[in-house]
């Protein structure tokens, strides 16, 4: 009886099991699932044996996000990005365009460092873009592109939103909007915008769409660039609580860690949530063909995305900015965003992004002015290095006797306001004394002469 059990137990132990079989490669047992979505594994398998019989591959991300108060994570089909709502954005460094969404599909092109291309499409990790120049169409991964200031992107509808005739929820509809269509305005009335969809023109509800000025931080309005708290419908709503047309608005500066959320979380962020996104993610799906399994889903690594990082306590994004009272700001152009703000401290930027303060001012809030000619001025210091360096500019004892000379009353106070450029040789400067507000005209060249123009 017992030998008879003995014989036959060596059998049993010859022949493992096919999750054995799969695990027993050098490489440690990874799980594997049925499909992405399933809680439960449904084996394991060695990294060999799931290589040897990869299909393919698919990029998914993930969000830590912060909304009222409390962390959530958030696909990345629930989010929208600012690079999802651009038009026209520029490679970040060398790279390959693809003919699918995979990092396994043939590669038709590589793309050179601060390459111009066109979105024509978006999903969680990659871009369906044209070439600026050739008009070749591929796709890259959007971690690989850049927002451009001088774009104003598309609109990008949350939900399904009616086209109709008329700019009133009362007229008849022309078609459905399927949403996350990408549509570029014609125009804006009475909270809806005017597109042209599959060949049909008509009026959306401006309020089912994101766009650039959601994610903007500064907005460049009228020839310059001013601080934007929010859009609410067809206004862009400035720091100082005013309200710009949007179609004024000719760039922007957006914000890399902020979402709006396309698909509701049960108990939390709702749609067209404005989200901080503190900690994104990606992996690598693999899909494999196993033994006795058939199709299975594995994740075949990591992929951390990349994010700002800020250097020293001395530096601050423009998000932590936005939150402070702006007192000052002035940039040199559209293009460069080079610029400076007084905002609880004197701070410079090279890229409208992180802001680095300047020490010699300590936390002290002063007018902020950047002359066409290149002078940056901070009160009464004024520099010709972009920044690096300032020196005393404006002479007090030359302005307070101008001031006597005109108003016959030696002001007790002189406290400076503002400055402004007259010509490429003359500034401006507004002084308050005290009891009355006066203006004054000066030389670049010359900080000894000053003359009221408007007591």
């Amino acid at each position: 009886m017992h030998s008879i059990i003995w014989a036959v137990l060596p059998i049993f132990l010859a022949v493992p099991s096919a999750n054995a079989a799969l695990a027993t490669d050098a490489s440690a047992a990874i799980s594997f699932y049925r499909t992405k979505e399933s809680s439960f594994a449904s084996g394991q398998a060695s990294r060999t044996a799931l290589e040897t019989k990869l299909i393919s591959t698919q990029i998914e991300s993930t969000y830590r996000v912060r909304w009222d108060r409390r962390e959530w994570e958030l696909d990345a089909k629930q989010i929208l990005k600012d690079i999802h709502v651009a038009r026209l954005v520029d490679t970040n460094s060398a790279c390959q365009l693809q003919s699918l969404n995979r990092n396994d599909s043939g590669t038709i092109k590589v793309l050179s460092p601060g390459a111009t291309v066109e979105i024509l499409e978006t999903d969680d990790y990659w871009a369906r873009v044209k070439t600026y120049r050739e008009q070749v169409i591929g796709w890259v991964p959007l971690s690989m592109l850049k927002n451009r200031h001088d774009d104003t992107g598309v609109f990008v509808n949350i939900m399904d939103t009616y086209l109709r005739k008329e700019p009133t929820s009362l007229s008849g509809v022309i078609t459905t909007v399927p949403r996350l269509s990408r549509v570029q305005p014609a125009g804006f009335e009475k909270g809806f915008m005017k597109i042209t969809f599959n060949g049909m023109t008509g009026f959306v509800d401006v309020n089912h769409f994101a766009s650039r000025a959601d994610f903007s931080n500064l907005a460049f309005v009228d020839n310059k660039w001013i601080p934007i708290t929010h859009r609410n419908g067809e206004y862009l709503v400035t720091a100082q609580r005013a309200q710009i047309p949007i179609q004024r608005a000719l760039g922007y500066i957006t914000s890399g860690t902020r979402g709006v959320v396309t698909r509701a979380t049960p108990g939390g962020p709702q749609l067209l949530s404005r989200v901080e996104i503190t900690k994104p993610e990606a992996n690598v799906w693999a899909l494999s063909k196993i033994d006795g399994h058939g199709e299975v889903w594995w994740k075949r690594n990591f992929v951390p995305h990349e994010t700002a990082q800020v250097a020293d306590k001395n530096t601050i994004t423009t998000e932590q900015l936005m939150k402070r009272e702006i007192y000052s700001i002035a940039f040199e152009s559209k293009s460069s965003v080079r610029g400076i703000v007084s905002a609880e401290g004197i701070y410079t930027t090279e890229d409208g992004l992180t802001w680095k303060q300047i020490p010699q001012f300590g936390n002290q809030n002063y007018p902020v002015y950047i002359h066409p000619k290149g002078q940056w001025f901070v009160g009464s210091y004024k520099s010709t290095n972009q920044g690096h360096s300032f020196e005393p500019f404006i002479r007090w004892e030359v302005v307070a006797d101008a001031i006597e000379a005109s108003i016959h009353k030696n002001p007790k106070t002189l406290r400076l306001t503002q400055i402004e450029a007259v010509s490429n040789t003359q500034i401006i400067i507004n002084v308050d004394t005290g009891s009355s507000k006066i203006k004054l005209a000066g030389s670049l060249a010359d900080s000894t002469r000053w003359s009221v123009i408007r007591k």
